[in-house]
C-alpha cells in the first residue's frame, strides 16, 4: 500500500497530485509577496500568501504630561 499525500483544500481533503498548483513573486517597494495557488478544474481550492514588509510603521515618541 503506497500513502498518497493529501492537501486540505475547500473541497477537503485531496490528493496532491489531483491539483494544478502555480506560484508567484509580487515585489514592490514596500512589500515582497509569495503566493501559492491549488486549482481543481479551473477553481481556486486553496491559496497561500506570505508577505515580507521591507519597511516597518515610523513611530515616534509622545511624551504626555498630568
Amino acid at each position: 500500500m503506497t500513502d498518497e499525500p493529501l492537501i486540505w483544500t475547500t473541497k477537503g481533503n485531496l490528493p496532491v497530485a489531483a491539483l494544478q498548483y502555480s506560484h508567484a513573486w509580487e515585489e514592490t517597494t514596500e512589500y515582497l509577496k509569495f503566493s501559492e495557488t491549488y486549482t481543481l478544474d479551473g477553481e481556486v481550492v486553496k491559496q497561500s500568501a506570505h508577505v515580507y514588509v521591507k519597511q516597518g510603521i515610523p513611530v515616534q515618541p509622545d511624551q504626555g504630561s498630568f
